[in-house]
C-alpha cells in the first residue's frame, strides 16, 4: 500500500526543469588609425590587417566549434573608433559584418560554412571581402590619419548595439535555455591617446607621459605605483558606462617611443611601464569586466596564441 502511494505520489511531482546557458561570441575588432599605422614612423613586425586575418582564420573551426558544434549566434565585426572616419575613407560597412544568428536554421548555417547546397554567399568570401575592405582603409590611413579618440569610443561607442544583453530565455515542457554573449573587444593601439583633448583627463600624449616620468623621478617615491596612486591629476579619467560591466577588452600592439631603433630603453621607467600603469587604473575604474594589455607582438604565432588565450579557444583544424 506505502508503495502504491508513493508511487503515485512521483507521478503528480512535476519534474525539474533544467537550465541551459548557451553562450556566443560578440567580437568587435577597432583599430586605432592614428599616426601609429605609418610603418616609416613605427614599424612594427604585425600590421593591424594581418592581426585580424589571425583572427578570422581561426573563426571556424576554433572559435565557432568552441564549447559547442550547433546553433551559433557568434558575430565578428570591425567598428571605428572616431565614426567620421567611415565617410572620410568611404567605408563599406556592409562587408565589414559577419553574423551566424541571421540563419533560419542549422542546416543552412552550415551550408553557408561549408559551401553546400551551391550557396552563392559562404563564410570564404564574406572573411576575405571583410580583410580586404578592413585592408584598404588602413593603407588609407597610413597616407591620412587622424588621432584616436579612444575614451570617447568606450564611452559612447561601447553601446547596446556593441555589447549584447542575454536574449529572453526560452521554455519547453522541461528544459529552459538562454542565449548568451560573451562580448569581446579586441583593441589594436600603441597605447597612446592623442585625440585633441589635452590635460583634461580624458588623454595619454606622450607629452602626459613624459610628464609623469620627469614628477615621479624628481619625487623621490621609491614605487612609481606608489606615486601614481598619491597624485590624482595624472589618471585617465574612469568612462561612466554600464556596458563595460559586461564586456573584456583586449590591448594589442602596446608601442614604447622611448625605445632605441633596436629596442633599447633610452629612459626607465619607460613609456611601456607608464602606459600600462595608466591603461590598468583606467580600464579598472572604468569597471571592465576583464581585460589584457599587451605590446606589440614579434610574430603571427605570438600574437595568435595571445588572442586565442584571451579568448579561451584551442585552435582546431578542420576535419
Amino acid at each position: 500500500m506505502n508503495k502504491l502511494l508513493i508511487a503515485g505520489l512521483l507521478v503528480l511531482l512535476p519534474f525539474s526543469s533544467k537550465k541551459y546557458v548557451i553562450t556566443h561570441y560578440n567580437i568587435t575588432f577597432a583599430a586605432d588609425l592614428s599616426n601609429r599605422v605609418n610603418a616609416s614612423l613605427y614599424r612594427r613586425p604585425l600590421d593591424d590587417a594581418q592581426i585580424l586575418g589571425l583572427l578570422t582564420s581561426n573563426l571556424y573551426p576554433s572559435i565557432l566549434r568552441s564549447h559547442r558544434s550547433e546553433n551559433q549566434k557568434d558575430k565578428l565585426r570591425i567598428d571605428f573608433i572616431n565614426k567620421g572616419l567611415i565617410n572620410q575613407y568611404k567605408v563599406n560597412t556592409d562587408k565589414l559584418t559577419i553574423d551566424f544568428g541571421r540563419f533560419p536554421n542549422q542546416n543552412a548555417r552550415i551550408d553557408y560554412i561549408k559551401e553546400r547546397n551551391n550557396v552563392k554567399q559562404t563564410l570564404r568570401k564574406d572573411l576575405t571581402s571583410l580583410v580586404s575592405e578592413f585592408q584598404r582603409v588602413n593603407k588609407a590611413a597610413e597616407h591620412q590619419n587622424f588621432g584616436a579618440d579612444i575614451w570617447t569610443y568606450l564611452n559612447e561607442g561601447m553601446d547596446n548595439a556593441a555589447v549584447l544583453p542575454d536574449e529572453k530565455s526560452i521554455a519547453d515542457e522541461n528544459n529552459t535555455y538562454t542565449n548568451s554573449y560573451r562580448n569581446v573587444l579586441i583593441l589594436t593601439t600603441d597605447g597612446y591617446i592623442e585625440a585633441g583633448i589635452y590635460d583634461k583627463g580624458f588623454d595619454l600624449s606622450k607629452k602626459t607621459v613624459d610628464r609623469f616620468r620627469d614628477a615621479y623621478l624628481a619625487s623621490g617615491e621609491a614605487e612609481m605605483a606608489n606615486f601614481f596612486k598619491k597624485n590624482k591629476q595624472y589618471r585617465i579619467k574612469p568612462v561612466q558606462n554600464d556596458n563595460l560591466k559586461n564586456l573584456e577588452i583586449l590591448v594589442l600592439e602596446l608601442y614604447d617611443r622611448s625605445r632605441s631603433k633596436v629596442g633599447a630603453a633610452t629612459v626607465h621607467p619607460t613609456d611601456l611601464e607608464i602606459i600600462k600603469l595608466f591603461w590598468s587604473n583606467w580600464l579598472k575604474e572604468s569597471k571592465v569586466r576583464r581585460f589584457e594589455l599587451r605590446p606589440m607582438a614579434n610574430s603571427k604565432n605570438e600574437a595568435e596564441k595571445i588572442i586565442l588565450d584571451f579568448l579561451n579557444v584551442e585552435k582546431k583544424t578542420e576535419q
